[in-house]
């Protein structure tokens, strides 16, 4: 019986967020017409429900399902930009760089590791994933993921996947003194 105490929601709490949500939310960033359709006009009980699922996500959007990544492959990825002065590409996976949509809920993680094996150099990874027949995501899949607001794409594959970093092998970049490198997107601490 002390664990369902301690779960229940408290007076003073509902107070609380009932005042901070009406003082602390930016109302002239909101569009009145849209707000009156899309969330007032709802029933009750939807209102209730989606209200009641964002406040045990603790506030947080979460899109459940973001489907298909879309990258604009009009503006290459500029390694210059991303990391500095002295980077850039020297080998690209060309089925990656064909790709202008990717469906994210259908990716696969691998390793490229052998049964038994906990490290590989980077070579060894490349030359084994590029001998499969899946394609490498590239470094402009990872910025488009990466650049997108709120990052949805990334949120869902930490999410859905469990994965908290992934390499882009589709794309070899090189550093100013000839260090060779793959993009790896890594999750901080909460995203």
């Amino acid at each position: 019986m002390e664990d369902r105490m301690d779960k229940i929601v408290t007076r003073g709490q509902v107070i609380e967020l009932v005042s901070r949500f009406g003082i602390d939310t930016d109302w002239d960033s909101v569009h009145g017409e849209k707000l009156q359709e899309e969330v007032i006009n709802l029933p009750r009980e939807e209102l209730g429900r989606r209200f009641t699922a964002f406040v045990n996500n603790g506030c947080r959007l979460v899109v459940k399902e973001p489907g298909t990544v879309v990258i604009d492959r009009s503006r290459p990825f500029d390694p210059v930009k991303f990391f500095g002065y002295g980077w850039k590409h020297v080998e690209m996976d060309m089925r990656a760089h064909e790709l202008t949509e990717i469906d994210i809920r259908g990716l696969q993680f691998k390793s490229g590791l052998l049964e038994n094996e906990n490290v590989i150099s980077g070579a060894v990874k490349l030359e084994r994933l590029m001998a499969m027949p899946e394609i490498c995501l590239d470094a402009k899949f990872g910025q488009t993921s990466f650049e997108a607001t709120g990052q949805p794409y990334l949120r869902f594959i930490y999410d859905h996947f469990g994965i908290s970093w992934f390499e882009l092998c589709g794309t070899k970049l090189v550093d100013l003194v000839g260090n060779e490198f793959f993009l790896v997107l890594y999750r901080l601490r909460s995203g």
